[in-house]
């Protein structure tokens, strides 16, 4: 048996998984002082009461991690953690395998769909991440930043700070976030909506939502057309919240993509997950 944990800013979900299926799975609330403690406590009591033989634990985290050395979760609000010492502190003799949450929701959807040997995720959340696959194995890269396509630059029209300390990301656009502050933007609105709303307001056809649906289209387009001469992979997938507005932003980016890709690649596929939440507990389980 293999253990997947996608940590996010709210919950923590827990996968049991063998045999590259997810046979049980469970959360529990995401508290800052006590997550790592809480995670590994509530593991330790599964694995007791189950009676089973686990080879590994392999984590998901929203944020910088290099060798179990997480350098920064900062929508969690953690940094500098020694990820291998509390590891050891519950079990000395399990394997501890951790990367960012993206790359395992990429590795998990991949393995999902083995028809394909290369692809590249993009999870549209309260951020914007990514993950490569390359002939069936994860590629994280140097400095473990492959898929920060989040702070891909994207032009000069909006001039949004990002959270990264960057300006004009793309993920100040296309992400939930971005959703809201354009929408505000371009109606002069100081209105607190949420990108769900903005996309129902979109299905019924209002002119400045359908304006927000079409830039954040475009900037995903464009930033799908540069990865694509550069990795030229089988299929992308686009995953997380954003990506449950459907067709209505699924449409805009295919149709934008065509538009901006080379020649060579223009009939790449764009997909939506199909395991959507539970990606990244089935990728994480499958690190080593």
């Amino acid at each position: 048996m293999r253990i997947g944990v996608d940590v996010g800013g709210t919950t923590v979900k827990i996968g049991i998984v063998d045999n590259y299926k997810i046979l049980d799975c469970y959360s529990i609330k995401t508290n800052k002082d006590s997550l790592f403690d809480d995670i590994y406590k509530s593991i330790k009591e599964y694995i007791s009461k189950n009676n089973i033989n686990v080879s590994g634990i392999g984590f998901g985290l929203p944020g910088s991690v290099n060798n179990n050395y997480i350098k920064a979760l900062p929508n969690v609000g953690l940094y500098d953690i020694d990820l291998k010492e509390i590891h050891n502190k519950y079990f000395k003799d399990i394997n501890l395998y951790s990367t960012n949450d993206a790359n395992c929701a990429a590795l998990g959807e991949h393995l999902n769909n083995p028809k394909y040997h290369s692809s590249y995720l993009l999870t549209l959340g309260t951020g914007l991440g990514g993950g490569y696959i390359y002939n069936d194995k994860l590629v994280i890269g140097a400095n473990c930043c492959t898929g920060e396509v989040g702070h891909m630059f994207i032009g000069s029209e909006f001039n949004f700070k990002c959270t990264c300390g960057l300006t004009n990301c793309l993920e100040t656009i296309a992400s939930a976030t971005g959703v809201t502050r354009l929408y505000k933007l371009f109606s002069n609105s100081k209105e607190d909506i949420t990108a769900k709303e903005v996309f129902d307001l979109a299905k019924s056809n209002d002119d400045i939502a359908l304006h927000v649906i079409d830039t954040v289209s475009k900037a995903l387009a464009h930033a799908l057309a540069n990865i694509q001469v550069t990795c030229d992979v089988d299929v992308f997938y686009l995953a997380g919240g954003v990506s449950l507005a459907g067709d209505i932003l699924l449409n805009k980016v295919r149709k934008y993509y065509k538009e901006y890709a080379h020649y060579g690649v223009k009939d790449t596929p764009i997909e939506i997950s199909t395991l959507k939440e539970k990606a990244g507990m089935l990728g994480s389980a499958y690190l080593w």
